[in-house]
């Protein structure tokens, strides 16, 4: 007598969605539970770490026995019958394997974010140390190192912090850089709050690391001059693709600067407070950037910075723009790589009436105060050079320049530095510049010879 047994297709999903049910139902009462139970300010508790770690070990023995069964039905038919016997089989459908394989990797992924402990967390920076000799100065050794950390909550939300440890006047100072949580939207767009470096400042965002600078120092006006270093608010960002070009562009809200009208130097009368963490006077800035990339090889970038500054009572705006180019090229004519960058900065402060009563001792005062200043940089290495020693040699020129003759700092500055680089690995380089240093106004120039170690990690 010849039977047939056959394997419905229907019966095996069915079985799958059972084991999915009952994978789900302990996942139903947590949410339950947590949905009704006020939230408590207790530690989780031992046991019910061991108990939630017990149930995620459960349901990945039971998605491990699901994906069995699939592949069992993947494979094709049984092994072949006894002698006599005869059985007829139904091969399930693509379309309703592929579904459930969809259906277990939707699981899988539910599981692996249940597991407490699951967020990635990566530690990275860079550290420096320098020697320094200025004239009219005491020549000096320096140590920095910058700490970064990266966590990696979920796919789409991340968090970065940034501490800056350095000696600064016979003692040790830490300064948080950075502390931003960021929430992936899309492809095109990402929304970060916190502290953030200036996104209308290039340098600053992109070459301020002393393993990325290619100099010692930094230059005039660009860094800890005229814009700030950093900003405590939202921004949002992204780039836009244009066919073979790309448009980045970046959007923010922060606490505006403060306006210095009572310096303990007079020299500082009339710059803008960047430290302005408690928002003394409650205004907000708001600005942008916006940087244009036809090849890749070169990116052509402008920002902008709006806001009110001052007391309450006499309000005035402060307009800080920047124009920003940079221009990278290996070249096998040349047998090198060159690196051009460039930017400029201008910032504007209106009209205000410093010390109107006197009482600073400098009364009444106005004054133009508008300054600006930037750098222009050329370097190159001749990596294409068969000598393990030369081709990791780089020169670097820079000129830089910070124009307020016409403000209570009563001067203005140019300086042209000469540097030599050896790059140990891609991110360890040793340098060594010597730096000519201009000052009109009746300043005293201070010429400088520097050499730095600076390692990034």
């Amino acid at each position: 007598m010849i039977r047939a047994i056959p394997i419905i297709v229907s019966q095996t999903i069915a079985s799958g969605f059972v084991a999915l049910i009952w994978l789900f139902i302990p996942f139903a009462a947590t949410a339950q539970e947590v949905a009704s139970s006020p939230p408590s300010s207790d530690y989780v508790s031992r046991a019910e770490y061991d108990k939630l770690k017990a149930e995620h070990e459960e349901m990945k023995q039971e998605l491990e026995a699901l994906k069995a069964q699939i592949g069992q039905l993947a494979k094709g038919p049984p092994a072949a019958p006894a002698e006599g016997k005869q059985v007829v089989t139904e091969m399930p459908s693509q379309a309703a394997t592929d579904e459930l394989r969809q259906q277990v990797e939707t699981l899988k992924s539910q599981v692996k974010e249940t597991f407490p402990g699951s967020t990635k967390f990566l530690l990275a920076g860079y550290g420096t140390a320098g020697f320094t000799a200025r004239s009219g100065e005491d020549p000096f050794f320096d140590a920095a190192f910058n700490a970064i950390f990266l966590w990696k909550l979920t796919d789409r939300l991340f968090f970065e912090g940034e501490l800056e440890l350095e000696f600064e006047d016979e003692e040790t100072t830490i300064n948080l850089e950075i502390a931003q949580a960021s929430y992936l939207l899309n492809d095109y767009m990402t929304i970060g709050v916190g502290r953030f470096l200036n996104p209308t400042d290039y340098f600053v965002e992109r070459q301020h690391m002393n393993w990325v600078n290619k100099l010692p120092d930094k230059p005039l006006a660009v860094y800890d001059g005229l814009l700030p270093e950093s900003e405590l608010g939202a921004q949002i960002r992204g780039v836009i693709p244009m066919g073979p070009t790309k448009l980045e562009y970046v959007a923010f809200v922060a606490n505006a600067p403060g306006l210095i009208t009572a310096p303990d130097d007079f020299s500082e009368l009339g710059t803008l407070d960047f430290d302005n963490d408690a928002n003394v006077g409650g205004h907000v800035a708001i600005g942008g950037h916006v940087g244009f990339i036809p090849i890749p090889q070169l990116e052509i970038g402008y920002g902008i910075q709006r806001s009110k500054v001052g007391p309450r009572d006499q309000v005035v705006e402060a307009i800080l723009q920047s124009a920003d180019f940079n221009y990278v090229q290996d070249s096998p004519l040349l047998k090198g790589l060159i690196n051009f960058r460039a930017q400029w900065v201008w910032s504007h402060v209106g009209d205000f009436v410093y010390d109107p009563d006197g009482q600073q001792g400098f009364g009444p005062l106005e004054f133009n105060n508008n300054r600006n200043g930037g750098y222009v940089q050329l370097a190159y290495r001749p990596t294409h050079i068969d000598n393990d020693i030369i081709k990791n040699v780089e020169g670097v020129f820079r000129y830089d320049r910070l124009n307020q003759l016409h403000t209570p700092v009563g001067f203005d500055e140019q300086r042209f530095t000469l540097g030599l680089n050896y790059w140990v690995t891609p991110s360890a380089v040793v340098k060594v510049a010597y730096e000519l240093d201009d000052k009109n106004g009746g300043a005293r120039d201070q010429n400088a010879f520097m050499t730095q170690v600076a390692v990034g990690f």
